[in-house]
């Protein structure tokens, strides 16, 4: 029955055995990763709810330029140690 649902020898997500195809865009997936530890973090921290989601997403754009940077700079530095 299960393989009716999921199509034989069709491609389908099945999780550790077969990954889902994101390897072209594998650096997206640090966006919701960034938005989920700046929200539980800032509701854990904060004192009243209401100024959850402003401070929320200043942490996740703070995280989220602080990575940009990083990466930055480690691509000119390995682009300075190949010359």
């Amino acid at each position: 029955m299960i393989t009716l649902l999921l199509g034989e020898g069709a491609y389908h997500f099945a999780p550790f055995l077969k990954p889902a195809p994101l390897w072209n865009y594998w650096y997206l997936l640090a966006l919701p990763l960034c938005l989920g530890i700046s929200i539980v973090y800032k509701s854990v921290r904060c004192e009243h709810m209401k100024r959850v989601p402003r401070e929320a997403a200043s942490l996740f754009a703070f995280i989220i330029v602080v990575m940009v940077a990083c990466a930055a700079a480690m691509g000119f530095l390995v682009r300075f140690l190949e010359r």
